[in-house]
């Protein structure tokens, strides 16, 4: 019997195994078994007469009584038995011999099995009910056994469902990423403005990147460029793209602070540690905490001043000016030089030591003759920064600024349009430039010269700046326009660069 239903691993065919095997064994007229699993109820009976299930047509208080005490139940005569006295289920029945026993399984109660019959009175002795707790103990490994084949498989098919789901879903969020990571490519390659810094020529583009990739960073960064190229707009687009961007932004440059005042303005000074000392001030680092400091033109701070701001980097701790005590700072350094900082290391001029210490990342930013596509751009950006973004260029004095090599770069570019907005009142023309961007390669705008090439370098010119300008400075863009490749624009560009400059 038991090779029987171990065979079964269905549970509802097992418990139809087991109640034919009770009432074969008890010689029984019905047999009944439930089980619990999990939160629901699983009741099976079953009727010699007609061997199929009959439904509830069995004593529910006897399954419960079995239920409840966990223990065995034997009577000879169950209407006349004083146990099921208050029980209408058994007079119903005409109940007389019933053996119900608890389903167990390592000290678990699963559930009851219970056989009676109706018409012979003691139909069941002790022996029965031995036999009957003895199967009970068969019973109840195979029904354990497959309630827990059941689970598996309901877990497996629910894991199934929501792998698939997942897999659903993960491939929805792939798709969705992807679209994000072109579309952001997209921006980043065709935005001309970016924190304050304007341009989409590729030197703009990929300064883009770096800053998108270092500012969440906390290493140090050293800006070399040219006076006016923009140094300080890059370290605070570091500042704002960062973790630091609601704490300050202190910017100082080291050239223009007398030495013996330097100490005293980066790291502070006690009440009375020099003359005019009144009262104690907090340094700039001090002011900086938890945010960012800039230090503009680094290569001009003299030795021992750079011994203290070594101390400072290496230990994260001041000490102001007239003070023993020491003050713990968070500030991440960022640094600035139009000066190769290198060669004064190697010149005698700079600390090796600092050197290394800050310079762990180096960003190069291009001069603005390096990158004349960006121009009009910026013309664009100071005179909508100056509330005049209506006044107008004529096409000369367009190619005058692309031509014009800007030695004070960005700077002297916005210097020129305050100039504008305040003097000219409508449009800008050729004599309304400043002469020496007037002038630029010795070129004049003169109708009366008909000489050939010189007309036709200045349509090329001004053809070219017309199509950058309308395609927001994307090369691939401007050149469709022009009907040139990108590398026949790019050669062209190249080419008026290298006449500029010579």
């Amino acid at each position: 019997m038991y090779r029987r239903l171990a065979r079964e691993d269905d549970l509802e065919r097992l418990l139809e195994q087991v109640c034919d095997a009770m009432m074969e064994l008890t010689d029984a007229e019905r047999g009944v078994v439930v089980v619990r699993a999990g939160d629901t109820r699983l009741e099976l009976a079953r009727e010699f007469a007609e061997h199929d299930q009959r439904g509830p047509n069995f004593s529910r208080s006897i399954i419960e009584k079995v239920l409840d005490t966990g223990l065995p139940l034997l009577s000879v005569d169950a209407s006349e038995d004083e146990r099921f006295g208050e029980s209408k289920s058994i007079s119903h029945l005409n109940l007389r011999s019933v053996v119900a026993v608890p389903l167990r399984f390592r000290g678990d109660l699963l559930g009851a099995a219970y056989v009676d019959h109706r018409l012979r009175r003691g139909a069941f002795a002790e022996s029965d009910l031995a036999l009957m707790e003895d199967f009970a103990e068969l019973a109840g490994l195979a029904v354990a056994q497959a309630h827990a084949l059941r689970e598996a498989r309901l877990r497996a098919e629910t894991l199934a469902k929501e792998q698939s789901e997942l897999s659903s879903l993960l491939d929805m969020r792939d798709a969705e990423v992807q679209g994000l990571r072109e579309t952001i490519r997209a921006q980043r390659d065709d935005r001309s403005a970016y924190r304050g810094m304007v341009g989409a020529s590729p030197a703009m583009q990929k300064l883009y990147r770096l800053v998108d990739r270092l500012a969440d960073s906390v290493v140090p960064v050293v800006i070399y460029g040219e006076s006016g190229t923009g140094k300080e707009l890059v370290a605070r687009a570091l500042h704002d793209a960062g973790p630091r961007a609601e704490a300050p932004f202190v910017a100082e440059n080291c050239g223009a602070i007398p030495e013996t005042l330097l100490e005293s303005v980066f790291f502070g000074h006690a009440k009375g540690a020099f003359t005019g000392a009144n009262a104690a001030r907090a340094g700039l680092f001090e002011a900086a905490d938890g945010g960012t400091i800039f230090l503009d033109e680094i290569g001009e701070m003299s030795m021992a001043m750079q011994t203290k701001l070594l101390r400072v980097l290496q230990e994260g701790e001041v000490r102001r000016v007239g003070e023993t005590k020491t003050r713990k700072v968070d500030v991440r350094v960022v640094a600035a030089s139009n000066r190769d900082l290198q060669a004064l290391v190697e010149a005698g001029g700079f600390r090796r030591d600092l050197f290394y210490r800050i310079n762990v990342v180096r960003l190069e930013l291009p001069p603005l003759r390096d990158r004349r596509e960006d121009v009009l751009a910026l013309v664009d950006h100071f005179l909508a920064r100056y509330g005049a973004d209506g006044l107008e260029l004529s096409a000369s004095a367009r190619r005058q600024l692309l031509r014009y090599a800007w030695p004070g770069n960005v700077r002297e570019l916005e210097n020129e349009v305050q100039r504008w907005v305040a003097l000219v009142e409508d449009k800008v023309r050729p004599d309304d430039l400043a002469s020496s961007i007037r002038d630029a390669d010795g070129v004049v705008d003169d109708p009366d010269d008909l000489r050939i090439k010189p007309r036709v370098e200045a349509m090329e010119r001004a053809l070219i700046a017309r199509a950058l300008e309308r395609s927001s400075g994307n090369q691939t863009h401007a050149a469709e326009l022009l009907g040139l490749s990108r590398y026949g624009l790019q050669k062209k560009l190249k080419r008026f660069e290298e006449e500029a400059s010579t």
